[in-house]
């Protein structure tokens, strides 16, 4: 008699519970899988990039602006982050050292892990690590690099003796130095190395090597650090999937026609992001090559190994950046991480901050994080104002979502043992002068979610002024703490404030600069300063200071404004401002350069509509000194130069007039429908008697606008185009001046 089945409801029940069980550790593995090991959790990188606060020069000659640094740290800490991924040699122009006979690297750079040290014992500080990018595609641009060192870097990509003596000279010492340092994530070989490899490198003017130089230089730098400490995380950063996938061909990119105005907008997003200058035909054409390109991951451990054959030199996880080139193909928020076959962890570690493929700003990390990546890292401190299409919301929004991030993914952003006060001057301004002395009102922001405040104390320099024990006002979850400073001494001060939450844990606002002076100031017109370089028109507006201002449209920088300074009667630190208005966008940093040596790297914010005032605290020796601006991103309107009066015996102030006429190419170019024509009138020929004419033909030759027809003195000067009521085409636009004549073509795209 055959037996009838009856159910084993036991068995049944261990047999799901273990289902569930292995289902949820399936979960979790994935889960772990997805994510970075940093102080011993698995975390989800949430952040941004710096990249850096002095391009190519954070680790030297000079030391890093730590001010600064502190400040983005304790911002990203504040609003939740957790991490920030800085570049270091980057192209090699200022570190490490080379041999100047045989282009070896022979060391890091004399204060190069000095820097690096203090950097990260800030970043420590604030409970956010960091991912340190040794390199980037930038190592082959020829606008960045002399001769000798671009040749030396190529070799230290392509030559195994170069690539040695690089790892052995800098990188061994410099990882050896830190090893252990629990600001550190990971160590990443290059930043887009894709820009600089033959093939899809980005611009046809530079050199390339092949991606198996790249694959076997990031082999043996990876092996290098991994024997050094053996806890260290190395990764790469490729500009998009297109190599990091073998997935062929859903991740293939498209090579889809694109509107004119599509094409500039590519064009323009891609120039922020990478300091490029390129057209759009140059972008066109950069497209069409990736586009014909297989997609392969360069990376897998195989591939590395077989490249350079170190078995030590493969990867940790992967970082990939995205920018949205006309496809959503290649893009992580249209994808999610499974798409790519991919067996390692990999964060999106660049992107802007604006709605991208039809998503929202505000759900870009939280799209990156459902999806599966393992972090996202919005780019960047430095470019936020410039990012396309959210110039003047990009910050704040990256700073609302990491709130966000934290608020409701606690569990994979939160660094254990983060539970600090955090407190910010918010009154008054850094880098402001006051002229009464009598008091000042000093205020302090503060939250601490997860205890009470117990007092806050504010010091001018390392002198205590005072102690408030009660908040004069509350808004949310942010405490604001005022304290009256009175009869104050003239002088030069560093403003800092310190919260103590009710366990005994202490928290340090980031020191704004702050100065008092009873002398009167005295502008310096920047129109009668020494110019230097191309790009710099004088204009006239009544509302300027001596009606006069300079209209830089360039960030060449090569370009700068001097001012000299004779014989100042004692050495000391003297307060200087600058009258500027940021009529193209905001904000733009420059270079501020004191008797030859780089002082600062000033950040002019505010608003686009009006004339603002930067002041800095300036140490001006005994005698002849200058003060210079020297273009960084250029692109604004210089009024004065502001000193104390009591220290101006006599200005060395002239204008070089122009010795030959020309005419410049229109900037932008293509445009839509506004561009600008700059050009001189030489000295010595026209004297202001002869008739100067600036006319636009269309491609047949008809005249149709006259833009400037009027006797003109020798000078620089700049004519802005409007062509809305014009048609796409081709223009042809003449100067004619005495017996010179020139034409140029511009193009209008709409």
């Amino acid at each position: 008699m055959r037996k009838l089945f009856t159910p084993n409801f036991a068995g049944l029940f261990y047999f799901a519970a273990a289902f569930v069980f292995l289902l949820f550790a399936f979960q979790y593995s994935v889960k772990a899988q997805n994510r970075i090991n940093y102080h011993g959790s698995n975390l989800f990188l949430s952040g941004i990039n710096a990249a850096w606060v002095n391009f190519a020069a954070d680790l030297g000659p000079n030391p890093p602006n730590l001010d600064q640094f502190r400040t983005e740290f304790q911002t990203i800490r504040n609003n939740g982050g957790n991490a920030m991924r800085l570049w270091l040699f980057t192209n090699g122009s200022q570190t490490p050292s080379y041999d100047k006979n045989t282009g070896l690297v022979n060391g890091p750079g004399a204060v190069a892990i000095q820097n690096l040290k203090q950097i990260l014992s800030i970043a420590d500080h604030y409970h956010v690590g960091v991912i340190l990018c040794l390199w980037s595609f930038d190592m082959l641009r020829t606008t960045e690099l002399d001769s000798a060192r671009l040749h030396a870097n190529i070799k230290m990509l392509t030559d195994t003796a170069y690539t040695n003596a690089f790892i052995r000279n800098a990188l061994i010492p410099m990882v050896d130095s830190v090893k252990g340092d629990s600001a550190i994530i990971a160590w990443e070989v290059c930043n887009e190395p894709n820009g600089m490899t033959t093939g899809t490198n980005y611009y046809s003017a530079d050199p390339t090597v092949p991606a198996s130089a790249i694959q076997k230089f990031t082999n043996l730098i990876a092996g290098a650090i991994h024997r050094t400490d053996k806890n260290a995380l190395v990764t790469t950063g490729p500009g998009s999937f297109q190599t990091l996938t073998d997935v062929n061909p859903i991740a293939k990119e498209s090579a889809s026609p694109l509107s004119p105005q599509q094409l500039q907008n590519i064009t323009n997003g891609f120039n922020i992001a990478h300091r490029m200058n390129l057209t759009t035909q140059q972008m066109q054409d950069y497209l069409n090559r990736i586009a014909a390109t297989t997609n392969t991951n360069l990376y897998r451990d195989d591939r590395l190994i077989s490249a350079g054959g170190d078995s030590a030199g493969t990867l940790d996880f992967y970082c990939v950046h995205y920018y949205s080139y006309g496809s959503t193909l290649l893009s992580p928020f249209t994808h999610n991480f499974a798409t790519w076959g991919l067996t390692k962890p990999t964060v999106v570690a660049e992107f802007y901050m604006n709605t991208t493929d039809g998503s929202p700003d505000n759900t870009l990390f939280p799209t990156l994080y459902s999806y599966g990546y393992a972090g996202a890292l919005a780019w960047s401190w430095t470019d936020f104002p410039n990012t396309p299409n959210n110039g003047t919301n990009a910050a704040n929004d990256t700073w609302a979502t990491l709130q966000y991030m934290k608020k409701n993914y606690a569990q994979d952003v939160f660094i254990p043992g983060t539970f600090y006060p955090s407190v910010a001057l918010t009154s008054p301004k850094n880098n402001s002068t006051f002229l009464d002395t009598t008091q000042l009102s000093i205020t302090a922001a503060v939250v601490d979610t997860n205890s009470k405040i117990a007092y806050v104390k504010f010091f001018a320099g390392d002198s205590a002024l005072g102690e408030m024990t009660s908040a004069s006002k509350t808004s949310s979850d942010t405490l604001f703490y005022t304290f009256i400073w009175k009869n104050i001494i003239p002088g030069n001060y560093s403003l800092s404030a310190i919260a103590e939450n009710n366990l005994s844990q202490q928290e340090i606002s980031t020191p704004i600069q702050i100065s008092f002076s009873n002398s009167a100031m005295t502008n310096l017109e920047a129109e009668t300063a020494s110019i230097h370089g191309t790009g710099i028109t004088v204009k006239s507006d009544p509302t300027a200071s001596g009606g006069k201002f300079l209209d830089i449209a360039t960030n060449d920088t090569n370009t700068t404004v001097t001012w000299q300074f004779i014989n100042n009667s004692a050495a000391g630190s003297y307060p200087i401002s600058f009258g500027y208005k940021l009529n193209y966008a905001s904000p733009k940093s420059q270079y501020i350069n004191i008797n030859g040596v780089r002082a600062d790297t000033l950040v002019f914010d505010g608003s686009t509509s009006s004339w603002l005032v930067k002041t800095i605290n300036a140490n001006l020796i005994h005698g002849n000194n200058t003060v210079q601006m020297q273009m960084y991103w250029g692109w604004m309107y210089l009024d004065y130069l502001a000193v104390p009066t009591s220290i101006i015996t006599s200005i060395n102030t002239s204008i070089p007039v122009p010795l030959s006429f020309s005419l410049s190419q229109n900037y932008p170019n293509p445009f839509n429908p506004s561009t600008t024509i700059n050009y001189t009138i030489a000295s010595g020929q026209l004297a202001g008697n002869n008739l100067v004419t600036l006319k636009i033909y269309d491609i047949l030759g008809r005249e149709v606008k006259t833009l400037v027809n009027e006797k003109q003195s020798a000078g620089s000067y700049s004519v802005s185009f409007n062509a809305d009521k014009l048609a796409s085409g081709i223009y042809f636009y003449t100067l004619r001046a005495g017996n010179f004549v020139q034409t140029k073509k511009m193009i209008l795209l709409k």
